[in-house]
């Protein structure tokens, strides 16, 4: 029975992060769920890469606003048509690195689901 216990503790804080983690990336989006006009504009530079293909991108910023441009860009996740190529995934992340000065470690990659 103290297994049981345990495991909704775990349950309930799973649940809760996850909850936030939404709270985080729904805020500072615009109304059709497409980003910042900030993140627009650097997908737009990042699909002019060749092999890239569609990119969409989420940055997250220092401070209490996360994804909100209250502070200095902190991370980058790109979801690209294009990432399953080494080249194309590095040459987005070094995009990135220069666009926001970031260090490379702060940007994710990731390939985009087909049909998005």
């Amino acid at each position: 029975m103290k297994r049981l216990g345990e495991n909704r503790w775990f349950l309930l804080a799973a649940v809760l992060l996850a909850g936030l983690l939404c709270c985080f990336l729904l805020n500072g989006r615009s109304a059709d769920g497409s980003g910042t006009g900030e993140e627009k504009r650097i997908a737009q530079v990042l699909s002019a890469i060749s092999g890239a293909g569609k990119v969409e991108v989420a940055v997250y910023y220092s401070g209490a606003e996360g994804l909100s441009a209250s502070g200095a860009p902190v991370g980058a996740v790109v979801v690209a048509e294009g990432a399953d190529s080494m080249e194309v995934r590095l040459n987005l992340i070094r995009a990135v690195r220069t666009l926001l000065g970031l260090p490379e470690a702060a940007v994710d990659v990731f390939s985009m689901e087909a049909g998005r």
